[in-house]
């Protein structure tokens, strides 16, 4: 590691990754910090799942090339290898406790209406560590360099340099990137976190399995649920691994009394999702402890672009920490020529501007945490089974957690009219919370339970 580059990125995910490959294929010096031993080595939780590749997403429609095994992001000119697996998934199951279900899919017998179109699946999953090992290869092509086992630990801004101290070293730059994840120490030595409004934390154990039965004729569907465990809810995500017979299975609660570890066994032993994991064995298994922050209007300051979920509402999904990682690497690649040729800048506020009207004004993080607040906006186990019970009719194919939440809202309001004839006894515990922003649903309940 050298004493200074043109650009320093904390963190080695697929947004610091193609960061700096943005920066450095650009002809700029770009050190990546991580604190990790090897960088492609997965020890958290994570869905490993790239969503929604049937619909526009951050302004872009992502693909798998098969015929060259590459992810491409047309939209915005990127394509980069990727030399492992992936699985095509093509519906989605939400069960409630007692099972009843809501389904986002395709039709039985489905055909394309036309000569061209494809039967575009909602998501796929991918393996994770491969992922991050290719886009290593690629960030390493343009000349970055990797510090592995490298602990950031403080960042200062020393006009016109930000000072980077990492692994007990000070590393100068002309910009940083912070891209550390949703729990960001980079934003908050910075002070990003002043102006946001903490919700909540989500706690999270996952496990890879073999013998997982989905219940279902096929395996590339995903299963999402919601069981309760001492009268609090976790929630449960099943997900096909890309290849042979392993499922991921992630249980997240924003309980911080809850003993996750022995509620998952409980949900996986003795309740009514047990009977998927009779024959369930575990072969890996993972944690995570996410801090739940509304999302930073205005990611830049003192020179420091924070890409990627450092800058949203817990997480962007996969797909939107590559896509802003990319676009941002790009616009400090701009910048720094800018102040090479001392011309007016202009490409960090057109990135933020494109953050403000592409994520913030677009992807509402209200909706977003309706899809992990959903036993929270429903009050009672009662209540969620008896509305689930009622959307019978099959949703369009999606995974997407925005567009999925607007068709359940519009849903919701075809069915009211039925909720209040025939149970008028929940309309009065419903209605204050459907029109209440689920962030403070959320953290009043948490709080109200100490």
């Amino acid at each position: 590691m050298k004493e200074r580059y043109d650009v320093v990125v904390v963190g080695a995910g697929p947004a610091g990754l193609l960061a700096a490959r943005a920066v450095a294929e650009n002809g700029f010096s770009v050190a990546v910090l991580e604190r990790k031993e090897k960088v492609s080595g997965i020890g958290r939780t994570c869905g490993q799942s790239l969503l929604p590749p049937n619909e526009y997403f951050f302004g872009n429609l992502f693909h798998y090339n098969e015929r060259d095994r590459r992810f491409c992001f047309p939209n915005v000119g990127l394509s980069f290898p990727y030399s492992g697996p992936i699985k095509n998934l093509y519906d989605w199951y939400l069960v409630s406790p007692l099972m009843n279900n809501i389904h986002f899919g395709y039709p039985e017998g489905y055909a394309p209406p036309l000569p061209g179109m494809v039967k575009a699946p909602i998501a796929l999953v991918y393996d994770k560590e491969m992922l991050l090992a290719d886009l290593l290869k690629e960030a390493q092509k343009y000349g970055v360099d990797i510090c592995e086992n490298t602990e950031f630990t403080d960042i200062t801004w020393a006009g016109p340099e930000v000072i980077t101290i990492a692994g007990g070293k000070q590393i100068r730059s002309s910009f940083a990137i912070a891209a550390d994840g949703t729990n960001s120490r980079v934003v908050q030595k910075l002070g990003f976190n002043h102006d946001r409004k903490h919700i909540a934390n989500i706690y999270v154990k996952s496990f890879f399995v073999k013998g997982f039965d989905p219940r279902k004729t096929r395996d590339d569907v995903i299963l999402t649920g919601v069981g309760f465990v001492d009268e609090m809810p976790v929630y449960i995500f099943c997900l096909p691994r890309p290849e042979g017979d392993e499922w991921n299975a992630l249980f997240l609660t924003f309980e911080s009394s809850l003993d996750l570890n022995a509620a998952a066994e409980k949900l996986m032993t003795d309740s009514r999702f047990a009977i998927s994991f009779k024959n369930a064995k575990k072969t890996r298994e993972f944690a995570a402890i996410e801090h739940i922050y509304s999302p930073i209007i205005k990611p830049f300051k003192n020179n420091v672009l924070v890409l990627g979920d450092a800058a949203s509402c817990q997480e962007l999904e996969c797909l939107g920490a590559m896509i802003t990682g990319w676009k941002g690497g790009l616009a400090v690649a701009a910048a720094l020529k800018e102040y090479q040729l001392g011309v007016a800048q202009r490409a960090i506020d057109e990135y933020c501007d494109w953050w403000l009207n592409t994520y913030i004004k677009q992807y509402d993080y209200q909706g977003y945490l309706e899809v992990f607040g959903v036993a929270y906006m429903f009050p009672r186990q009662d209540i969620i089974d008896y509305i689930f019970g009622l959307l019978k009719d099959p949703f369009p194919p999606t995974f997407n957690p925005y567009t999925a939440v607007r068709l359940i809202g519009a849903a919701m309001q075809k069915i009211m009219p039925q909720v209040m004839a025939e149970r008028p006894d929940i309309v009065q515990e419903l209605i204050p919370r459907l029109f209440a922003f689920p962030s403070e649903i959320l953290a009043k309940t948490l709080k109200e339970k100490g």
